[in-house]
């Protein structure tokens, strides 16, 4: 008997492509050397790793180059990555059944909510929505419109991805994809 093939929520990026997003949008300030002087402040002695000139250069020229991939794709595709690797706390119930896909379908569900220019305000909404989610469709992996939105979160993710994957060097769809 054939196994069935994984939903794309099953799946995750190359470790290549999976570590140059989440490096992205989670931890290249801080690798290019913006980060607080809250301890030079207080005059207290830093115990954290100082970077090098030459660490933060390098990391200055990766987030240019991942910056210009994703410039490369369609603004949608790039949001959508965004949503997928940057790092949030959602709700645990949501999480653990989306993983990757939460902030996708958070957004999605989102869609008809008034969008606030302020950051702030608009990750307010979005956790709102997220909780929401969470009480709305329980049981989770039953609800319809939750599977509904995991459907489309789905479909924009591998899309994102792949046109990402092309941007970054012409990965083709089965080079930008491993199983978990």
């Amino acid at each position: 008997m054939n196994k069935p093939l994984p939903f794309v929520y099953q799946l995750h990026a190359l470790p290549s492509v999976d570590e140059d997003l989440d490096w992205f949008f989670n931890r290249s300030e801080g690798d290019m050397g913006v980060s607080s002087n809250y301890e030079l402040a207080l005059g207290v002695a830093s115990t954290s790793y100082r970077r090098t000139p030459e660490d933060a250069a390098e990391a200055a020229h990766r987030h240019r180059r991942i910056r210009t991939w994703l410039k490369a794709i369609a603004d949608s595709d790039a949001g959508v990555l965004q949503a997928a690797y940057e790092l949030r706390e959602w709700p645990v119930p949501l999480f653990d059944e989306l993983g990757r896909l939460t902030g996708v379908v958070v957004k999605l569900a989102c869609a008809l909510d008034s969008v606030h220019a302020d950051r702030k305000l608009q990750q307010l909404v979005e956790a709102a929505r997220a909780e929401w989610l969470v009480v709305s469709c329980v049981p989770l992996r039953q609800d319809a419109s939750l599977l509904n939105l995991r459907r489309e979160a789905e479909n924009r993710f591998a899309r994102a991805l792949r046109g990402y994957g092309v941007a970054r060097g012409g990965v083709a769809d089965s080079n930008v994809w491993g199983c978990s």
